[in-house]
């Protein structure tokens, strides 16, 4: 009996190690590359099987990243939010199915409930340019949740769809459900949530900043690429932010908590093991969402097909085991908690890089975690091709394009950053180099409907609109669904028609002018001028 249990102890030791080393080289190869500058942490079974940091808190004074390392964690934030809704619900004080209005009596739309706020399901406009002449007015004002509800009231804000029909993530959702969590509780949602997850879960590196603009000691430097073509990160400090709002605000319950990948850890375990929240109300928030016409939730994301329940997002393909998560981005910041159910397994990532690649790098560790072969994310290809373009060699550029098509392994490519980086070249007013990043991307997904869209698009920026016609109506035969093609197609032919017509009279109106000439000419023997020439016989 001693004999096997110590080559059963044995095994998982090997086995533990072998995995962490490939942990470790899989990490160490993702900050090489600049793809991860952060703090990592494994679990299975509810132990840890590797942690570990990489790379810089401060890239300028090279102060390296540590276990007590401190991250905002974004839209993580989230998960907290709906948890402490839910908290609430299970003391009884809340209903979720209750209108927003019996919690926020000046909120003013009747048909929305606490639950559709948590599902992003509510209908209700995105803040992004919501307050933009609430800052003109007062330049110097700092927009916070209390600001939500008067501004929908002063400008009669109307809902973008039926509560209930649609999904449409809303970072407002979130903002409002932490006003409520207040009202109920009778303390600021910062002390509610240490008091009710931090401190139960043991987590004494986490906060809810009073002004998430200031940084504590042990808080990370942010890092970004200025723009879609650049290949050197920068400071956040020195990047202007592309949205005004996000600027001047100081919003919470979205976004904000300041935590570490160890404390993320604590919070995991303590939620799913049902130490601060029950199973009933935890089940429910990894439910997917219905809609008002039965179809569940369904959204795509790095390739993959998704659902939302309350707070938290989920694959829907559940072969591998029911596998929960939600990511967090802000300028600077990617993160992502990831939860397998079935098989309890945990993937924690907290980058200082905005371009980290978590939902690629948490399927390579599911797979090592299983033993399974798995892809390296490898660098993005649309950001070395714009340098290249960018900086005027567009013979490089084209020559990568050609080896990527020929080894499609030796970069990352998607859909979405060519799409991004080819609208950044015609913002710029660089229509040439967008024109190039669009063909392209044409050559490299083929069937899809939205390149060829945004092709179309750009030709008809750059007045070739036969060219744009051709676009427009491959991305239709893609998708026939495209009414935007449809339209553009439309109004294109309609210009065209007009261009010809146009062009017919002007041939009439020359033929008319050349037969009055040659009339008045004979009329007057040739003396006449016409256009500062004399007529000639």
């Amino acid at each position: 009996m001693r004999k096997i249990f110590f080559l059963t102890l044995l095994i998982s030791f090997f086995s533990t190690t072998l995995s962490g080393q490939e942990f470790n080289d899989l990490f160490s190869t993702l900050s090489k590359n600049n793809l991860f500058n952060g703090s990592v942490i494994i679990s299975k079974s509810g132990k840890t099987i590797f942690s570990n940091s990489y790379g810089f808190s401060n890239i300028e004074k090279k102060d390296k990243i540590n276990s007590q390392s401190q991250f905002t964690i974004a839209s993580i934030t989230k998960t907290f939010t709906a948890t402490a809704i839910l908290q609430l619900k299970q003391k009884g004080k809340i209903n979720i199915d209750d209108s927003v209005q019996k919690y926020l009596s000046d909120f003013p739309y009747p048909n929305i409930t606490v639950k559709q706020l948590l599902n992003n399901t509510s209908g209700l406009a995105q803040y992004y340019n919501l307050f933009d002449t609430v800052i003109k007015e007062k330049p110097e004002k700092v927009i916070s949740n209390q600001d939500i509800i008067p501004t929908f009231i002063r400008f009669k804000t109307p809902l973008s769809f039926v509560p209930g029909s649609k999904w449409e993530y809303n970072n407002v959702n979130f903002c409002l459900a932490a006003l409520i969590i207040e009202k109920i509780s009778g303390m600021s949602y910062a002390n509610y949530l240490e008091k009710n997850i931090f401190n139960p879960a043991k987590m004494k590196d986490s906060f809810v900043p009073l002004n998430r603009k200031i940084k504590k000691e042990n808080q990370v430097e942010l890092y970004t690429y200025p723009n879609f073509y650049s290949t050197q990160l920068v400071n956040t400090t020195t990047v202007k932010n592309p949205f005004l709002i996000d600027e001047k605000s100081n919003f919470y319950g979205n976004g904000g908590i300041v935590s570490t990948a160890a404390d993320l850890e604590k919070y995991q375990k303590a939620l799913f093991s049902y130490q601060i929240l029950g199973k009933k109300e935890l089940d429910e928030a990894l439910t997917a969402t219905i809609l008002n016409d039965g179809k569940k939730v369904s959204y795509q994301f790095d390739g993959k097909e998704g659902s939302y329940g309350l707070g938290w997002a989920m694959y829907t393909d559940e072969s591998n085991g029911k596998i929960v998560f939600h990511d967090g981005f802000i300028t600077g910041l990617t993160s992502i908690l990831l939860h397998n159910i079935t098989k309890n397994e945990t993937v924690i990532l907290l980058s200082s890089i905005g371009n980290s690649p978590v939902f690629p790098i948490s399927n390579a560790v599911l797979q090592i975690i299983d033993n399974k072969p798995y892809t390296i994310p490898v660098q993005n290809l649309s950001r070395i091709y714009g340098s290249l373009l960018e900086s005027g060699n567009k013979e490089k550029a084209d020559q990568l394009i050609q080896e990527y098509l020929k080894n499609p392994s030796s970069y990352g490519a998607s859909e979405n950053d060519f799409n991004r980086l080819g609208y950044q070249f015609l913002r710029l007013q660089k229509n040439d180099l967008s024109l190039e990043t669009f063909y392209s991307a044409t050559l490299i997904f083929p069937k899809s409907a939205n390149i060829f869209d945004s092709y179309g698009e750009a030709l008809l920026q750059s007045d070739r609109k036969e060219e744009a016609l051709k676009m427009y109506q491959k991305s239709l035969e893609l998708n026939p669904e495209n009414t935007n093609a449809k339209e553009m197609i439309k109004n294109i032919n309609d210009l065209l028609i007009k261009k010809i017509r146009y062009f017919k009279n002007l041939f009439f109106i020359s033929l008319f002018s050349s037969q009055l000439i040659s009339y008045f000419c004979k009329k007057t023997n040739g003396q006449i001028e016409f256009s500062g020439s004399y007529c000639s016989d």
